[in-house]
């Protein structure tokens, strides 16, 4: 149901009960050359539903519904460096899949802006390995696969017979419960499993009405683009916001470049 709150468009729409929760913690190398200091952990949330699924992080969807519901704690999160910084590094990806029918519809943010990114469903052929893994008490399989510029380890439990996992890892008959590419520059493993009490999947929009469309082989090399520019650089020489600094000049030096995106299928430099 749209809901208008501080001239903002908010959409909370309940899809279909859930069955399954997952958490995952995903390990991001921010810089490749440096992969043993450098690197982001988040925790993101898997909801399935029986025809539908979410992936996002319940933590940024929790404090953007409190944002649009409660002034004061707009002003409070302005106020405090700290809460800000908190909100700020929280992961802004959101996926919701077979929503609608066949498709993929994510939200991101870069550039200076929201974005929702329009996407076929496409499953990553798997080979199963003869390999095995105890996970969370669950005997879990490896399969591996080519998917979208890398090569995927995936391990995937078939007492739980659902052809999920993390991100848009999917397609095997039984859930993933962990996964990295390769190079471990990216590594999704779960930490909970609940099948009680985890009411729906849900379709939500906390920036609805402030949002551009676009296609993922559009979006990615935009993507890329800002990735390696000086974002603090850009803000500031905008005006935006009403700050302003004549003596800014660019920073020399980049911060978190060497790293690329799950996907690297697409036209940019290497």
């Amino acid at each position: 149901m749209p809901i208008v709150s501080h001239a903002r468009i908010i959409i909370e729409k309940k899809l279909e009960s859930a069955m399954l929760e997952i958490r995952y913690k995903r390990h991001m190398v921010r810089d490749t050359l440096d992969m043993d200091h450098d690197y982001k952990d988040d925790i993101f949330t898997l909801k399935i539903g029986k025809t539908v699924s979410a992936f996002y992080s319940a933590e940024l969807k929790y404090t953007d519904s409190l944002e649009y519901r409660n002034g004061d704690f707009v002003m409070m999160r302005l106020q405090n460096y700290e809460l800000w910084k908190s909100v700020a590094n929280l992961p802004k990806e959101a996926l919701f899949k077979n929503y609608p029918d066949g498709k993929i519809k994510v939200h991101d943010r870069f550039d200076l802006c929201n974005w929702i990114i329009d996407e076929d469903i496409e499953k990553p052929e798997w080979v199963i390995a003869d390999s095995v893994m105890n996970i969370m008490g669950y005997e879990c399989i490896l399969a591996v696969s080519d998917f979208r510029g890398r090569r995927w380890e995936a391990w995937f439990c078939l007492d739980i017979p659902v052809q999920e996992g993390p991100w848009k890892l999917c397609g095997l008959p039984g859930l993933i419960l962990k996964a990295q590419d390769t190079k471990r520059h990216y590594v999704y493993d779960a930490l909970s499993l609940r099948t009680e009490g985890i009411g729906h999947v849900e379709y939500f929009d906390y920036d609805a009405g402030n949002r551009f469309t676009t296609t993922r082989e559009k979006a990615l090399p935009v993507k890329w683009k800002w990735l390696h520019e000086d974002i603090h650089y850009k803000i500031v020489s905008s005006g935006m916001y009403g700050i302003s600094n004549p003596y800014l000049k660019k920073r020399d030096v980049i911060p978190h470049t060497n790293y690329d995106f799950e996907e690297t299928d697409y036209p940019h430099e290497p």
